[in-house]
């Protein structure tokens, strides 16, 4: 049986599947411009401009955003989080800091049902 996602663990997908598309036609254009010339300030600009990059990264960091507090709110009330309370928000609240816990924490999410 197929498990039902959250609408923030969904939107976490999707942002991920659009930020890994564009970041590919990037590198591909990035590659091909390179070989053409000197790649400025410009054309990088432009590049990320036309590959959607940037719009795709934006919208990946607010699903990552969304999906976090998600999770944190939805742990609140497990067993194990109630033991490890202040452990476990001390690594939600430094979460930028630490790219690694906020891997781990994303990675969990997802798998929340």
């Amino acid at each position: 049986m197929k498990r039902t996602m959250s609408e923030q663990q969904k939107e976490y997908k999707e942002a991920k599947e659009l930020f890994q598309q564009a970041n590919s036609e990037f590198e591909k254009k990035l590659a091909t411009t390179k070989k053409l010339g000197k790649v400025t300030q410009e054309v990088m600009e432009r590049l990320v401009e036309d590959t959607g990059l940037h719009t795709a990264l934006n919208r990946l960091g607010a699903a990552e955003k969304a999906l976090l507090e998600w999770s944190h709110e939805m742990i609140q009330n497990e067993r194990d989080y109630l033991k490890n309370k202040d452990s476990v928000d001390r690594m939600y609240a430094f979460i930028d800091q630490n790219p690694n816990i906020k891997a781990q924490l994303i990675q969990a999410a997802m798998k929340m049902e």
